[in-house]
C-alpha cells in the first residue's frame, strides 16, 4: 500500500497487531528484505520502501537525513505510537537519526549491521562498480549474495527491486554514507539499544560498532556467528528471537 507524504508515495507493508516495529532497509535494498521477519505474535510490523528505493517515489536530494525526516513523517503520518525501529545497514542510519531527531518518540532501537555512527566510508575504485550496477543485473545479484554468506541464494530475489532504485542513487547513497558523523549526539540516546553484527559481515567492520555501542548509554552489543551483513535474511528465526527478547525487556 502506499501513503502520500510531501507530495512523494511511499510504499509499505504492515502486517499484525500489538507493539509497533518499523523496519527501515539497506542500500540496494527495499521493504522485500523483511518479507520472512513480518508475522510475529503480539508485534504489528511495518516495512518501508524509504523514497528512491523499491516502489517508493523517487526524490532529488540524497542525504542520510533527508531519507530520515521521511521516516518520521511516515511515523507521524500513521499515527504510529512508541514504536521500536529497526535499522538494517543504510537503514540504520537513517533510524539513528530519526531517533535522535525525535527523542522522546520510539520505545527502542534495533540496528542490523548499520552503518557506523561517523559514517561508512566506500574505497573511490568502488564507485565505478557501484555505476555498472545499472546494466550488469548479474554483478548486482553476486555482490548482493556476498552480504548473505549464510544464504547467498537469496540475493536473486532481491535484484530486481535493487534495480528500482533510483539512477542517482547508485553511487548517491555510498556518498551521503560518507557525509554525516552522528557520534557526539550517541551519548543522548535514552531510550534501549541492540546493535547486532554478523561475524561473517564483509561490510561493516566490528570495531566501529563496540565503540559506538560503548557511547549510547544503554546500548547493548550482539555477535552473530556465522551470520553476515543480513541476519534479517540470513537467519529470520534467530532475529525474530532477539526482537521478541528486546520487545518483551520494555513492557
Amino acid at each position: 500500500m502506499f501513503i502520500q507524504i510531501k507530495n512523494v508515495r511511499i510504499f509499505y507493508e504492515t502486517k499484525g497487531d500489538g507493539m509497533p516495529v518499523i523496519y527501515v532497509h539497506g542500500n540496494f535494498a527495499s521493504s522485500k528484505w523483511f518479507e520472512e521477519v513480518m508475522k510475529i505474535d503480539g508485534i504489528k510490523t511495518y516495512a518501508l520502501d524509504l523514497p528512491n528505493f523499491g516502489n517508493s517515489d523517487r526524490i532529488d536530494s540524497i542525504s542520510i537525513e533527508v531519507y530520515a525526516n521521511y521516516l518520521w513523517k511516515f511515523v507521524e503520518s500513521l499515527k504510529i505510537s512508541r514504536p521500536i525501529l529497526a535499522g538494517h545497514s543504510l537503514g540504520g542510519a537513517v533510524t539513528l537519526k530519526c531517533v535522535i531527531d525525535h527523542p522522546d518518540v520510539f520505545s527502542g532501537l534495533i540496528l542490523i549491521d548499520p552503518a557506523p555512527a561517523d559514517g561508512l566510508k566506500t574505497a573511490e575504485n568502488l564507485y565505478p562498480v557501484l555505476e555498472s550496477f545499472k546494466d550488469h543485473p548479474e554483478l548486482l545479484e553476486f555482490s548482493l549474495s556476498n552480504t548473505m554468506p549464510a544464504r547467498k541464494e537469496k540475493a536473486k530475489a532481491f535484484v530486481n527491486d535493487a534495480l528500482k532504485m533510483n539512477p542517482k542513487a547508485f553511487s548517491g547513497n555510498a556518498r551521503a554514507l560518507e557525509r554525516y558523523d552522528y557520534s557526539q549526539n550517541l551519548k543522548d540516546i535514552k531510550i534501549p539499544v541492540k546493535i547486532l553484527w554478523g561475524n561473517l559481515d564483509p561490510i561493516v567492520p566490528k570495531e566501529s560498532l563496540e565503540k559506538m555501542a560503548k557511547m549510547i548509554p544503554n546500548c547493548q552489543f550482539e555477535v552473530l556467528d556465522g551470520i553476515g551483513h543480513s541476519v534479517i535474511v540470513e537467519n529470520p528465526e534467530k532475529f525474530i528471537e532477539i526482537l521478541v527478547k528486546f520487545k518483551d525487556a520494555l513492557l
